[in-house]
């Protein structure tokens, strides 16, 4: 029988106090349910049978596994026939990793009666020396059998792949990474593990960048397009971002230069624009903020190739950086980066995606007349 795993405000409170990221993703997540399996019998065969498959496909296994073993125990493993397991749908060697299981209870090479009383290095040491459970399915007992309250993971991909997203590294955390997050966070690693779960259960990932995307200051509205839902932020009366974005991430707030956004927005996709015409605030180098300029200066329904933009600006050679100026643009549409075509007559990349791209040419070549 599962219970739910308690996560105290004392736990919560100190998350939130030692990184403000962690507060957001707390305060955009809310509560977490989690449970645990008290008997750790049960738990670590569970884990055993788990390991390496698909929850659905293990779900199925495990239903089956109850029947044949109602009561679930380490004598009734050692008495049951193998080709009984296997029928359930254990390969070979889970069948053995759960013999050598239950042969290490019962001859009290692992003492669960008294599992309670060590420390958490001194259980992983005690289950690692079964073969078929790995540091991984020790460090998973110690969290939903035991509730250990600082514990978390380096062996898991999802803990991997939430901290990179976390700290919004390029590639998964080194464990130089990881046990910083770990430091941090300790004692109640335990929490941060399951609130770093669900970035890649909710597809976290996928909505925001990072970690600092969970909540903005600025102000936010969101744009029904042709081409996809459009993100737009302002502050202080500017413009400072168009993004297409598959899901709306904030609250909305309409201020003025959001309405005069939308408004032009309509009139662009209905052919009635040719020119946007708004306070726009633009963050990036003198040389990114020069291409940014000269992108506006292409007229609707015309290109310019990247050689052709760092010739205007002057330095003919640079036309590498012009594209990753062009990569930069926070705001485009507005600032139509679409318009920037290879030499070659290619049509080049685009951030939004190359359909975007070809839809927006498209779209201004039907109306430039």
């Amino acid at each position: 029988m599962k219970k739910k795993i308690k996560i105290s405000q004392a736990e919560i409170d100190y998350l939130k106090a030692k990184d403000r990221r962690m507060s957001d993703l707390i305060g955009y997540l809310g509560e977490i349910n989690r449970y645990y399996t008290p008997d750790p019998f049960t738990s670590l065969t569970q884990s055993i049978v788990y390991q390496q498959l698909s929850g659905s496909a293990a779900d199925s296994i495990w239903k089956k596994v109850n029947k044949i073993l109602p009561k679930l125990t380490p004598e009734a493993v050692a008495a049951v026939p193998e080709s009984k397991l296997k029928e359930a749908g254990l390969s070979e060697r889970k069948v053995n990793y759960l013999n050598n299981l239950a042969e290490a209870v019962l001859e009290n090479n692992v003492q669960l009666a008294k599992i309670e009383e060590l420390s958490d290095e001194e259980i992983i040491e005690q289950l690692t020396a079964v073969k078929g459970i790995g540091r991984w399915t020790a460090e998973m007992f110690l969290i939903f059998s035991l509730v250990r309250r600082n514990v978390i993971s380096y062996y898991d991909l999802g803990i991997r792949k939430g901290i990179q997203w976390f700290y919004g590294l390029k590639s998964e955390p080194s464990e130089k990474d990881f046990k910083k997050f770990k430091r941090k966070f300790s004692p109640y690693n335990t929490a941060a593990s399951f609130y770093i779960w669900e970035v890649t259960a909710q597809n976290l990932d996928q909505t925001f960048k990072n970690a600092e995307e969970l909540s903005t200051a600025n102000k936010v509205v969101y744009y029904d397009s042709p081409i996809g839902l459009i993100e737009l932020q302002a502050s202080q009366g500017e413009l400072l971002s168009l993004q297409f974005q598959k899901v709306k991430r904030y609250q909305e707030e309409e201020t003025a230069v959001l309405s005069a956004s939308k408004t032009q927005l309509d009139e662009y996709f209905e052919g009635k624009r040719k020119e946007f015409k708004l306070p726009l605030r633009i963050e990036g180098t003198d040389f990114q903020k020069s291409v940014w300029k000269q992108l506006r200066e292409i007229p609707y329904g015309a290109t310019f190739s990247y050689k052709e933009i760092a010739e205007t600006i002057g330095n003919d050679k640079a036309y590498r950086a012009v594209g990753n100026a062009n990569n930069k643009n926070s705001i485009p549409v507005i600032i139509p980066c679409h318009r920037v075509t290879a030499s070659s007559g290619e049509i080049g990349g685009y951030g939004a995606g190359i359909w975007r791209k070809k839809w927006l040419l498209k779209h201004e070549n039907k109306n430039k007349l």
